[in-house]
């Protein structure tokens, strides 16, 4: 997977590029962007969660683009709270445009999910939404709740840091109605459960895609 550099107002970011390794359905998105958990708890591109999307929505035919945020992980500046982040999934979406030429679909875990999916709603390019363990609990979800935009959801119903009540009464605020994943036997990381992550990721690549 080639390496790549984003320009931000924050120095350079760095990326990958994870190619298509199945073939497109030719409707739908044709690239993913992938935004990684929180920075200050270790989160980074090549967290376990985002690699099994990145891979899953490759498998997909699309062209995926996952990145460090602005302090993590290759990145240079420094943390910024998910306002400067923003900048950084706006040059992550300008990347994987140029890199799929189509339209795109936008996923994050946990923190990622919060700047990358509210992010995403400002952009035209973005066909679809995708949160795993979205930290509703922590963070503003109102406006993805009001999106009308495909939305599908993952999240762990014996989740340690965000409660499955309040993801559920989340849910229930949809104006559209989300596919939902829950997942159990598992917390916040999914151990043992990637194969339901991914095939959440797949779901959303190909209901978008008919």
């Amino acid at each position: 997977m080639p390496a790549l550099t984003l320009e931000t107002s924050a120095g350079q970011l760095a990326a990958l590029h994870d190619a298509p390794t199945g073939p497109h359905p030719g409707a739908g998105p044709r690239g993913a962007v992938v935004c990684h958990p929180h920075p200050l708890h270790g989160g980074t591109k090549e967290n376990k969660v985002v690699h099994s999307l990145a891979k899953a929505f490759a498998a997909a035919g699309l062209h995926v683009l996952r990145f460090d945020f602005r302090g993590a992980g290759g990145s240079e500046g420094s943390h910024d709270e998910g306002v400067g982040e923003r900048d950084d999934v706006r040059a992550a979406m300008d990347a994987c445009h140029e890199l799929a030429g189509g339209s795109l679909l936008l996923a994050g875990f946990s923190f990622g999910s919060w700047v990358g999916l509210d992010t995403g709603l400002e952009d035209r390019r973005v066909e679809g939404l995708l949160a795993v363990a979205p930290p509703v609990n922590y963070y503003d979800y109102t406006a993805v709740a009001r999106s009308s935009l495909p939305l599908a959801v993952v999240y762990a119903l014996e989740d340690e840091l965000v409660p499955a009540d309040q993801v559920q009464a989340w849910l229930a605020s949809c104006a559209r109605s989300p596919r939902i994943t829950p997942v159990s036997g598992c917390g916040h990381l999914f151990h043992g459960r990637l194969g339901l992550v991914r095939g959440a990721a797949a779901g959303l690549a190909a209901a978008l895609a008919s």
